[in-house]
């Protein structure tokens, strides 16, 4: 029961982070109940402001996050997360059109948090500082962590930028299309471990990663209405050789398959280090990289327009919301 809870407080201080109107009387009831099921989760503007990078989140959104934890056989059955449909498109900062509310209310969280990192110090302080054995709550963490399977579908993040360059604007993305993460034995067979080891075997598989960068592109934010713009990201996300129609491809979809072995205390396991904490190795059918003259402007004013773009953040309250300058000077 003590384990249900701290499991219920993580997941509410993380996902209350980023997730829009998380309602955690509900993901308490799921996670009692071993199995959570949040559907059509919106992710909040401010995910982004603790990169301190001059951009902000325009749109965010998860189609489904499943997490299953079989409670009652934890030493025998797999933890699984499932997360569905991650669609996010980021702009510069200056795009964002300034809102008192959001920003009063965006202020207030930033405070809490704060509050709570303070306090959360305070406490780690208090706490004697001397070696002991791992708890019971620590225990179970490994044994989790151990039988993680970790399945992501459909992702594509996307950076739309009309102020760098206001003559040709352009827009950036990566895309994805699974991405899987599942427990093995060390000859790399799927597993449920059950022993108590010291070093983690992963099997994670890759499908469809890309890259793109496309100059004097449409901006699917300028789609009306939420459903237009999900589907839009939807539609343009590569999966093996069939890409969308106009698309110039940075990093070609790629396939990658990987071996991943973790060792938990390389200090303390007595091979002084002889075994590296992390232990990766990938294999790769092809990789494809080319850049274009566009795609190579487009990244070297990207980088200049950022000095402009950290001054603008500070005054953003008083700058009308204009793609050009002249003649409005009755806004100014």
């Amino acid at each position: 029961m003590v384990f249900e809870s701290v499991v219920a407080d993580l997941l509410n201080r993380f996902l209350g982070t980023y997730v829009d109107n998380l309602n955690a009387s509900q993901l308490n009831i799921g996670i009692w109940g071993g199995d959570v099921k949040l559907n059509h989760l919106e992710i909040k503007d401010t995910a982004l402001d603790e990169l301190d990078l001059p951009v902000k989140l325009s749109f965010g959104y998860v189609q489904s996050l499943v997490l299953k934890i079989p409670w009652k056989n934890l030493y025998v059955e797999p933890t699984i997360v499932e997360i569905s449909g991650i669609h996010l498109i980021i702009m510069p900062n200056q795009g964002i059109v300034y809102s008192a509310e959001k920003a009063h209310k965006n202020e207030r969280e930033a405070k809490q948090k704060k509050l709570l990192r303070l306090e959360e110090n305070r406490r780690s302080r208090q706490k004697p500082n001397m070696p002991s054995d791992d708890t019971f709550t620590e225990k179970l963490i490994a044994q989790i962590i151990k039988n993680l399977q970790v399945h992501i579908k459909r992702v594509h993040i996307r950076y739309e930028d009309k102020f760098s360059n206001r003559e040709r604007p352009f827009a950036t993305g990566i895309t994805l299309d699974s991405l899987n993460f599942q427990t093995t034995d060390e000859n790399f067979k799927l597993i449920v471990q059950k022993e108590t080891v010291k070093v983690f075997y992963k099997l994670v598989s890759m499908s469809s990663l890309s890259i793109y960068s496309n100059a004097n592109s449409n901006f699917i934010s300028d789609n009306k209405g939420k459903e237009k713009i999900i589907n839009a990201l939807q539609r343009t996300i590569a999966v093996n050789e069939e890409k969308p129609e106009g698309y110039r491809y940075v990093l070609e979809p790629l396939t990658i398959a990987a071996q991943l072995k973790l060792n938990q205390k390389p200090e303390s396991d007595g091979s002084n280090w002889t075994t590296p904490k992390i232990d990766l190795s990938m294999q790769l059918d092809k990789l494809g990289l080319s850049i274009g003259k566009y795609q190579y402007q487009d990244m070297l004013l990207f980088l200049e327009a950022q000095e402009r773009f950290t001054l603008a953040e500070k005054f953003l309250k008083y700058r009308p919301n204009l793609t050009h300058y002249r003649q409005h000077y009755k806004e100014w």
